[in-house]
C-alpha cells in the first residue's frame, strides 16, 4: 500500500474504524477485551493489516450515530451503508455486503411477497416502520 494511501486512511498511524453495533449481521458479538467481532471488525482490521498499522475501534450505537461523527475527526474509516444524505459529507466505496431484507407478516395473511406490500403501500397511507437512520 502506498505511503499516500496509509496516511489518508490512518493519519494518525492507526486505523480508526468506526463500527456500528446494532446491525447484528456485520457485528455478533464482543471479545473478552471488549472489541466488537464480525464482519465490519474482521473488513477493519484486513484494512489496517494492509495498511501495516493498528486498528482501533469506535463503537457507535446505530449508524446515524457513526455518520454524525464523520467530520470531527473521531474516526478513519466508517463501516455503515450509503445513504444520499450521508454521501453529503461521507465518501463511500461500493458496498463491501448487500444484506437481502424482506417483511415478516402473520401465518394466513395475504400478502405473499414483496410486490404485494409495495402494491399495498403505494394504494394507502400507510407506512413501513423503521428506527430513525438505522440503515
Amino acid at each position: 500500500m502506498s505511503q499516500q494511501v496509509k496516511a489518508e486512511l490512518a493519519p494518525t498511524g492507526v486505523l480508526r474504524a468506526g463500527i456500528n453495533l446494532s446491525n447484528f449481521l456485520l457485528v455478533t458479538g464482543k471479545t473478552d477485551a471488549g472489541d466488537p467481532v464480525g464482519v465490519a471488525p474482521d473488513m477493519a482490521s484486513e484494512i489496517a493489516r494492509r495498511l501495516g498499522v493498528p486498528v482501533r475501534f469506535v463503537t457507535y450505537k446505530t449508524p446515524g450515530e457513526l455518520a454524525d461523527m464523520a467530520d470531527t475527526g473521531a474516526w478513519d474509516i466508517g463501516l455503515i451503508g450509503a445513504e444520499p444524505q450521508r454521501a453529503e459529507k461521507i465518501s463511500f466505496t461500493p458496498a463491501y455486503v448487500e444484506i437481502e431484507a424482506t417483511y415478516l407478516v402473520p401465518a394466513g395473511s395475504t400478502l405473499k411477497s414483496i410486490a404485494d406490500v409495495d402494491r399495498i403501500l403505494s394504494n394507502s397511507l400507510r407506512t413501513t416502520a423503521v428506527p430513525a437512520r438505522s440503515s
